[in-house]
């Protein structure tokens, strides 16, 4: 993992302008992709959520910002004011932090691991998911769900998803509501359930640019369904709007809200929907994702004692891999033995009494005596042929 990197902007260092400006579609990450292999990289992983934009890779920086800034046509000079760069064993925590919602926005959101799996997924589909950052996302992916099962970190309102209600249920009260949802991706779908579930007097109606899905939603739970092409002429008429989709244009505009019922937004969306001059409308609330997570994690103080339990257990993982992958950079050498011990067990004169069941048996105990000095001497090199020459030895001496 020496050459391994991450770079990227957060809600840390950065306002949603600035990560609006840096949010890569999947239609982009296509494109990342693209250039990542033409730049000779290996590994590659893009991820692209509302709170962060970074890139996962092995190689050279330097190019992974290429490819970011080209991608999203903006400058260097942006990128260079907003990013951050760790390398190497910092890298690798980083990374693992993030699997485990021990670094979002909402302390313990447990959306990021499905988003962080999706991310490696189209990374391998794509064919820049080598073996070692794969063995990495598996042990992420355990050392988060290990993290969920024995703490309580993602207990109760965890996710962007659940704590859009908690706002809603606090600003609406048990006051009928038409509401609109705009956007049933995954995560505008756990919007729409849970709508659903805890807010019944809602009249919901959904809309997604892709019609087939809406009409797949709205049929199974009973939401009304408002075509995204007739968005513009009927979004004044709902109370509340929340927006969780991804556009290459402003959806809520200052011109559609003339004469609007429209008291509250919740925008989920990176990059933004909603027109900034529409937080100019005295009878308007708008909320963003930045919003929304400040007020809810003031409620979430006491999740912050669960994480030196987290913190050992991601500790214990990362370790777990750190050791997996010094032998794994041995795989050479461990082969190489292999194939030389085969090799001598069949022409030694010694040996020639033993059957092939006997001969295998003695190179898996060498090679597993030589597997054992390597872990004693910390992954260092041995020499291969040492090993042969005593296992001559041996078989001679008996």
């Amino acid at each position: 993992m020496k050459n391994s990197f991450v770079i990227g902007i957060t809600f840390k260092n950065a306002n949603i302008a600035t990560r609006s400006a840096f949010s890569i579609s999947p239609e982009k990450q296509k494109e990342c992709y693209d250039m990542a292999r033409s730049h000779n990289f290996n590994d590659f992983v893009v991820l692209s959520t509302c709170n962060r934009t970074e890139i996962y890779g092995a190689g050279c920086v330097a190019h992974a910002e290429y490819i970011i800034t080209t991608v999203c046509n903006q400058p260097k000079e942006l990128l260079d004011e907003y990013k951050f760069v760790k390398t190497s064993e910092e890298a690798l925590s980083h990374i693992f932090h993030v699997a485990s919602g021990l670094d979002s926005q909402i302390l313990g959101d447990y959306e990021i691991l499905g988003q962080f799996k999706n991310a490696c997924k189209f990374s391998k589909e794509n064919g820049l998911l080598g073996p070692v950052f794969e063995r990495m996302a598996n042990i992420c992916i355990q050392a988060s769900k290990e993290i969920k099962t024995k703490t309580a970190l993602s207990k109760g309102t965890v996710s962007a998803s659940y704590a859009a209600i908690e706002i809603l249920k606090d600003k609406i009260k048990e006051k009928p509501t038409k509401c609109l949802l705009v956007g049933t991706g995954k995560f505008g779908n756990n919007i729409a359930k849970n709508i659903k579930h805890y807010l019944p007097h809602f009249d919901l109606t959904i809309s997604n640019r892709t019609y087939a899905t809406a009409l797949d939603i709205a049929t199974a739970n009973g939401f009304s369904l408002l075509p995204f092409e007739d968005l513009n002429d009927n979004i004044k008429d709902y109370d509340v709007i929340v927006l969780s989709t991804t556009a290459d244009k402003y959806i809520v505009t200052p011109e559609n809200l003339q004469n609007s019922r429209t008291r509250l937004i919740l925008d989920l969306s990176i990059p933004q929907t909603v027109h900034p001059q529409c937080k100019y409308n005295s009878n308007l609330e708008i909320l963003d994702i930045d919003s929304i997570s400040a007020i809810l994690d003031k409620s979430l103080e006491n999740r912050k004692t669960y994480l030196p339990i987290a913190n050992g257990i991601l500790n214990t993982h990362i370790a777990s891999f750190i050791d997996w992958n010094k032998f794994y950079e041995q795989r050479n050498q461990i082969v190489t033995l292999k194939n030389m011990l085969i090799e001598a067990s069949n022409s030694c004169p010694h040996l020639a009494r033993l059957d092939d069941a006997k001969k295998d048996e003695l190179v898996k105990k060498t090679v597993a005596s030589f597997v054992l000095e390597l872990k004693q001497n910390n992954g260092m090199q041995l020499e291969p042929e040492e090993i042969v020459n005593k296992f001559m030895r041996h078989a001679s001496a008996n």
